[in-house]
């Protein structure tokens, strides 16, 4: 899944170079869970005091959205997706990373020795994860066509399925579910499924 900062594969699009010629890269960081969009806000403080615009890019903390029940109304909530990590796109320097780490609420990820960094496709599939939990909270739809979907409640709980078609208005998808061989669509609430 992840890679090290000196094995970072190409990307299709030109990565992103700094006036002094270095190119940034995604590293990972840990954190306290709960305390991600805390620590994000921090973050942006340092870079902003500490003149690090140039050598610091985005700072990403990728959410979810889930829907929930509360007092009898359907309410929709984000959650990070990866529980205490940051994602920080910044220049491969040590004296940024002890800069970002001052603080004491964020640690770099390290594996023997050597700071971990996302490879250029999966920071592709984490900025497509970002785009479509985006959209759903736009449309307020937890759901989208063409998701995997587990069941949770009902006579198909258990089941995995794919998201088909989805009603926002009645609070219900359309679910292709496969029984004995077969593709079947299923009629379900948005509370009755959890995505896959």
């Amino acid at each position: 899944m992840v890679t090290k900062e000196k094995a970072s594969k190409s990307s299709k699009k030109e990565p992103q170079q700094t006036e002094s010629g270095r190119t940034k890269k995604w590293f990972v960081f840990w954190t306290l869970s709960g305390r991600e969009a805390k620590v994000k806000r921090l973050l942006e403080q340092i870079i902003e005091e500490q003149h690090l615009k140039e050598k610091v890019g985005r700072i990403l903390v990728p959410m979810q959205t889930i829907p929930k029940v509360k007092g009898g109304k359907r309410v929709i909530q984000e959650k990070p997706i990866f529980k205490g990590y940051i994602l920080v796109e910044m220049e491969p320097d040590p004296e940024v990373i002890e800069k970002l780490t001052a603080t004491g609420s964020l640690r770099a990820l390290i594996a023997k020795n050597t700071m971990i960094t996302l490879s250029d496709e999966e920071v592709q599939r984490i900025l497509e994860t970002v785009e479509r939990e985006r959209e759903k909270k736009e449309k307020e739809v937890p759901f989208l066509k063409g998701e995997k979907v587990k069941i949770v409640d009902g006579a198909f709980a258990e089941f995995v399925g794919e998201v088909e078609e989805v009603y926002p208005e009645r609070g219900q998808l359309k679910v292709k579910v496969n029984i004995f061989g077969r593709s079947t669509p299923v009629i379900l609430n948005f509370l009755q499924v959890e995505r896959q």
